[in-house]
């Protein structure tokens, strides 16, 4: 399973570095960043500075969710804290229970990259149009299956935590 996230992933990274780039040659020098409630501009920013916004919270965010999952290994099992925690922080199951939650957030960061995708192509979308209009209901098509796909996460982590005879994990290495 690790092996399939981490590819995953790298795809994900892949696509979104790919996307920003097309992004960047296809929008005006000053772009509208932000949008009210009925998808008007009224927020202007320098191409350059979007891209590298875009970039920095691409991978920044992927980045963080993961840095947290992986390091928790190196805390003192006493700080895992997860249902059935004297199963789970015992020394024969605390790698395991660090292995999951590191590679259940490559799958968090792949999907939130892809989420980070479809947000741009709306963004260069919105900048194409005169004056500049962000479609709200594209914005929610997208968000929702993000918010659902966290959503989701979370349920799989409770529920993986939940068990104690080692089942439901799959092998994570």
């Amino acid at each position: 399973m690790r092996t399939v996230s981490v590819v995953i992933l790298l795809a994900c990274s892949i696509l979104f570095a790919g996307a920003v780039a097309s992004g960047h040659r296809e929008l005006p020098e000053t772009i509208a960043t932000h949008f009210d409630g009925n998808g008007k501009a009224d927020g202007w920013t320098g191409r350059t500075s979007f891209t590298v916004c875009s970039l920095a919270m691409g991978f920044g965010v992927p980045v963080f969710v993961i840095g947290i999952m992986y390091a928790v290994r190196f805390f003192p099992a006493k700080y895992l804290n997860v249902p059935n925690p004297d199963y789970w922080r015992s020394p024969e199951n605390y790698r395991r229970a660090c292995d999951f939650l590191f590679v259940s957030s490559l799958w968090f960061g792949s999907a939130f990259m892809l989420w980070q995708v479809l947000f741009l192509r709306l963004i260069v979308e919105a900048n194409r149009a005169s004056p500049p209009h962000l479609d709200g209901g594209k914005v929610v098509l997208f968000t929702v299956p993000l918010l659902a796909f966290t959503f989701g996460w979370a349920v799989v982590l409770i529920l993986r935590f939940l068990k104690t005879d080692g089942t439901g994990g799959g092998n994570v290495s």
